[in-house]
């Protein structure tokens, strides 16, 4: 049975939602308040629990949250949820927090204190992350910027040295430091337009967008060596999916559309989760795409990041329509 294990964040959520976004020096009243179990390694790993078949696919969290209330919550709610914890440490000191404001278009803007997330240090990634409790080597690594970078790098290092199918989605983006020695090593990379503009250092137009075939020829002109060693997944939001294979493949994918936008917060995550499982599955690309995009769609019609997140046979049910 194929294994995905998700290296990454575990955050509490406190979210408010509001349809105006105060300014500095200023108070303001807002439309509501939730808390919810997130950060994007734990979401990403309910999303690919959510998101595949229990029969098929086995997906285990490696992370850290605090002793504290928080810490209890984030581990038995992936738990519950059917993803393996065992290696998900509760440490002494505070579980990460993320303090999200929802506008009512949908749009988000997130602050994040890392709390036991920033504990990791490069060595603590060993060989040990990459075997399962059968004692083989998992199939897919997942991972994401919310852990200090040395620390997702040494990940990437090791696990591509040992034939693991490395899935990167560099968020938040530093790209700085992503090279392409390191892009090279990874089997899945997932960007938005914004990250991937980020990475290339060229500005992704509104025009560009539009047109899917423009922006497919633009980057691959100028970037072909440095990104397209692997498969490159370029995600456009209502727009659309882009994405470039490692065997020389390009190809647009339409969005769905949603029934409402009400909260964008957690779309990333279940294309992502969606996209995972299927590939796991042994779904090919495009599949896995229409796949992430079906996710993706019902994700931004709910408020939450991981309570947005659909089950597998939502998703088949908005693809058969």
């Amino acid at each position: 049975m194929p294994h995905v294990t998700i290296l990454g964040s575990l955050n509490y959520d406190l979210v408010t939602f509001t349809s105006k976004v105060p300014l500095g020096g200023e108070t303001i009243l807002s439309d509501s308040f939730a808390t919810h179990c997130g950060g994007k390694g734990a979401n990403q790993a309910l999303a690919v629990r959510r998101l595949s078949s229990p029969d098929t696919v086995e997906v285990r969290m490696v992370g850290r949250v605090g002793k504290d209330a928080f810490g209890v919550e984030l581990k038995d709610g992936l738990e519950n949820a059917g993803v393996d914890v065992s290696l998900v440490e509760e440490i002494e000191g505070k579980s990460g927090v993320a303090v999200i404001i929802v506008e009512r278009s949908g749009e988000n803007r997130i602050l994040v204190s890392a709390g036991a997330n920033g504990t990791f240090v490069p060595d603590d990634i060993t060989s040990n992350l990459f075997m399962t409790d059968k004692g083989k080597l998992t199939d897919y690594l997942v991972l994401q910027n919310e852990l200090p970078l040395p620390v997702i790098y040494r990940a990437i290092e090791l696990g591509h040295a040992k034939g693991v199918n490395i899935v990167y989605n560099p968020s938040p983006m530093d790209s700085s430091v992503l090279t392409s020695g390191i892009i090279k090593k990874i089997s899945y990379l997932i960007v938005n337009e914004t990250e991937l503009s980020q990475l290339i250092g060229v500005e992704i137009s509104n025009e560009d967008i539009q047109d899917h075939e423009r922006l497919i020829k633009k980057i691959r002109t100028l970037y072909d060596k440095f990104l397209f060693s692997r498969t490159v997944i370029v995600t456009l939001g209502g727009k659309g999916v882009i994405a470039f294979t490692n065997k020389g493949e390009s190809f647009y994918i339409q969005a769905f559309e949603a029934e409402k936008v009400v909260d964008t917060t957690g779309a990333g995550d279940s294309f992502l989760g969606a996209f995972v499982g299927a590939v796991a599955d042994g779904k090919n690309v495009k599949v896995a795409i229409e796949r992430g995009a079906a996710a993706g769609a019902i994700a931004v019609s709910r408020e939450g990041a991981a309570d947005s997140i659909p089950f597998l046979e939502e998703t088949r049910e908005l693809l058969k329509k």
